[in-house]
């Protein structure tokens, strides 16, 4: 968990040592809502990560907010959720299979948590620019240095409530990110790499 200023990290990045017992009375302590939505997930992995997110959002609110209870979503139109009636609450849910983990502010942000993972060049040409393209190539690292890039984007994305675009490779640019503040953790010991957007 980190702390700054009106916002605050909370990840969990043991959630694959959750067994199925453990996981299973997690998910019988969520309300009937989001215990639904983490039973819709075929495989445990699924249903751990939906359950944890929510944990440590729940985690955040108390902290930063002072907020109890177990709140519901709404979404917006491009499936961004918020919480009706704390206009000044924002969040930013995000889970992989090594974490998972929430971003509570009071300012729009964004959170995006992804695995380090073999490099498909195909990926690559489709999402990055060509700029891009050749940092991720002739980096000492490829691996690590795409899931930098693709978490910024990602959690850029969230920040705007937008999902995924069709303009991926357009998305760090500086028109775009004026504003922004990006933030970037590497947990290669963990197998992970998270980026925070917030509004500046």
């Amino acid at each position: 968990m980190c702390v700054s200023g009106r916002e605050i990290l909370c990840i969990n990045d043991h959630i694959a040592e959750l067994g199925e017992q453990e996981t299973g009375r997690l998910i019988a302590s969520l309300p009937s809502w989001r215990r639904e939505e983490a039973e819709r997930f075929r495989h445990l992995q699924g249903r751990r990560e939906c359950a944890v997110g929510y944990v440590e959002l729940l985690r955040g609110l108390r902290l930063l907010f002072g907020l109890g209870g177990t709140p519901a979503f709404s979404y917006n139109e491009h499936g961004k959720p918020f919480l009706p009636g704390h206009p000044d609450v924002h969040f930013s849910i995000s889970h992989c299979r090594q974490a998972a983990g929430c971003l509570v502010s009071d300012r729009p942000c964004g959170l995006d948590i992804e695995r380090i993972r073999p490099l498909r060049e195909a990926l690559v040409r489709h999402t990055m620019n060509p700029a891009e393209a050749e940092t991720i190539l002739s980096a000492p690292c490829p691996e690590l240095m795409f899931t930098r890039l693709w978490t910024r984007k990602e959690a850029v994305l969230k920040l705007l409530g937008t999902g995924i675009t069709d303009h991926l490779q357009q998305v760090l640019a500086p028109e775009r990110l004026q504003g922004i503040s990006l933030r970037t953790i590497d947990n290669p010991i963990r197998g992970y790499v998270l980026t925070i957007a917030t509004q500046a």
